[in-house]
Formats: C-alpha cells, structure tokens, sequence
C-alpha cells in the first residue's frame, strides 16, 4: 500500500514533539526539517483521507498539542504530498517568510465572530432628486422603462442602507475590541441573516478580554445576535500574496499535491 506525508504545521526545528500525540489514524509523528524550520507530519495511506469529524478533529489537536510546546504555525486540514522530500522542497523555497510567518503568528490565537441580524427596514419613498422627479407617480402612470427604474433605484438604495448598517456594526466591534486586537479579517457582504462574519488576531491572554467586550456589545444590542467562536490556531492569518492566496506552505504544498501525487493515489 503506498503512504503518504500527511501535514500539520511548522515549528522550530528544536521543538520537541509531543509524547502520547498521534495523527490521523493513529499515525506517528515525525519532522521534516531544513535548517531552522520543520514541518510536523505523519504517515497515511493513499485514499485514506477522508473529511470526516474524527480526521479534522484529530488534525486540530495535533495542532493545539504542538501551540502548547512551543509557537506553532498551523497548515489547513487536508494537505497531503507524496512523501517528506515534497515538504522540505517547500521550507527550503519559503524559509524567509515561512520563519517571519512563525515568529508573527506561533504563540497567537484567533478569534471567530458572526453577528446574526434582521436588517434595518428601509423607507424607499425617498429617492435622489433627478433620478426621483424622473419616477414620479403612481406605477399605473408610469410606463414600464420608469418602474424598472423605480424598483432599480429603490433596491440600490435598500443595499447601500444595508451595507452602512452592517458597517456600523463592524466599526463598534473594531472599537470594542480596540488594542487587544493585533489583526482583523472583516467580511462586510450583509445577507438577510448575517451581519458580519470576522476573524480576530490576539495573544492568548486576551481572549477573555475581548469575549468581556462582546458581552458587553450583547448588553447594548439584544437585537443581534454575537456567535464567538475559539480560540483556534491562527488560521486565517497565514501570510497572501497579492492575489490574496496563501502563499506559504499550506497553498505551496496544496499546488506540489497536485504533481507529487497521482490523481489515482490521492483519494
């Protein structure tokens, strides 16, 4: 049966790993090194990835494991390549900003939100003055080129309400939270039940501040609704390049799975 290298995570090369922490499967851990990087994987078998709770919670773990022996910077659940020569090709070609991305984000934590909403009601009968005077009128006055710009107007109108309102909310997030926020990562795309879904950079120590902060945005807003999750290995905050792609070893290894591994093999 072939094996493959299954990824977690980059750490310092002098970590020591765990005792009693397995991967997926049950599967070894072991390191692959280049200079003052490795890479923390164990082995499995072709076709025997699968996204199933067990193998993502057992990724997760490995991951949390490792965050509580030294920093740690987590790789997405599902890498795997061919063998541990695939993964020290990707530390030797991305060692700089691979050793950057771990002292920035290895002792960190990340911090979810969600904020569920019904939006704001918006009276449509006002509409910018030009563009008004042309839709002026009941619809049976208008003919059908005008009250296709009538309802153009009014839902243009409805989103650009709606956007400023999930905006505000975000801007009182931002400062709520304040300094105890190294980074953000806020979608403002409103929809009829979310608000904002954000992502939060922080030491571990603030976590319980900004839950704190939360509550109390909770207290003033009873209409929303705050879904925090965490913390989690910081994720979402893995170095892009300019595309907005990762560029470090989670991407590096995703694109190398595509040519190391035959599609027969991958699973």
């Amino acid at each position: 049966m072939t094996v493959q290298t299954y990824v977690y995570a980059i750490v310092a090369r002098d970590l020591h790993l765990p005792p009693g922490l397995t991967g997926l499967g049950d599967g070894e851990l072991s390191m692959a090194g280049w200079h003052k990087l490795a890479a923390v994987t164990s082995p499995l078998a072709a076709g025997r990835l699968r996204a199933i709770p067990e193998y993502v919670l057992r990724h997760g773990a490995v991951v949390e494991g490792l965050q509580q022996h030294g920093p740690t910077l987590p790789v997405r659940f599902g890498t795997v390549v061919a063998d541990a020569d695939a993964v020290v090709q990707v530390l030797a070609e991305r060692h700089e900003e691979l050793a950057a991305d771990l002292a920035r984000l290895g002792d960190k934590v990340e911090m979810g939100l969600s904020i569920l909403w019904d939006p704001p009601p918006v009276d449509g009968s006002h509409q910018p003055g030009d563009l008004s005077r042309r839709v002026s009128g009941s619809d049976e006055e208008l003919g059908p080129g005008a009250r296709y710009l009538r309802a153009r107007l009014a839902a243009t109108r409805q989103d650009a309400a709606v956007r400023e309102a999930a905006r505000a909310i975000a801007d009182e997030v931002d400062a709520a939270l304040g300094s105890d926020v190294l980074e953000r990562r806020c979608s403002v795309v409103p929809t009829a039940r979310l608000a904002v879904r954000a992502s939060f950079l922080m030491s571990p120590t603030r976590f319980e501040a900004c839950q704190h902060a939360i509550d109390g945005l909770r207290r003033r807003h009873p209409e929303l609704r705050y879904l925090v999750s965490g913390p989690w290995p910081p994720y979402t905050f893995v170095s892009r390049d300019e595309t907005g792609e990762r560029s470090t070893l989670s991407q590096s290894l995703h694109e190398l799975s595509r040519w190391l591994i035959p599609p027969s093999m991958a699973g």
